[in-house]
């Protein structure tokens, strides 16, 4: 497999599921009664695109957007979909695509990531792609491409 960082990986998707805790967490005590307003961190998006990610002091951490994070690569892909969360931090991200046909959107990516030069390895369940410091990782479901990535 061409995975060169797979720990960082991990800690992508790690980030993620913290991510997702969070929210799950933030959604029960707001439905609660408990109220108090979502973290800026929580509510706000970022968009654009930019050629690399900008290191920062304290990174950026994005629970439940709804925009692509302005540091992914500008050559690197996206699948077909729509997107309806992100959840990570600067350089370290998971991309959530609903689509009706995941294993075409699938087979569809892995050909967008070979074309951009990305080195792939597919499985009937998710695509593996390593391009310089930049690991890509897309599994399915039956409704959704879930993209993690980490860029160094």
């Amino acid at each position: 497999m061409p995975t060169k960082h797979p720990a960082r990986l991990l800690a992508a998707v790690i980030i993620a599921g913290l991510g997702l805790t969070a929210c799950s967490q933030t959604n029960s005590n707001t439905s609660e009664g408990k109220g108090g307003s979502p973290s800026a961190a929580a509510s706000s998006s970022v968009a654009g695109s930019s050629a690399k990610p900008t290191p920062s002091a304290t990174p950026s951490i994005v629970v439940n957007g709804k925009q692509k994070p302005a540091d992914l690569p500008a050559d690197l892909p996206l699948p077909q979909g729509e997107l309806t969360s992100v959840t990570g931090t600067t350089g370290a991200y998971v991309l959530t695509y609903t689509t009706s046909d995941t294993a075409a959107a699938l087979a569809a990516y892995a050909t967008a990531l070979e074309s951009a030069g990305y080195e792939v390895q597919t499985s009937p369940v998710g695509v593996q792609a390593v391009k310089a410091s930049v690991n890509v990782t897309a599994t399915k479901t039956s409704a959704a491409l879930q993209v993690a990535l980490v860029v160094e």
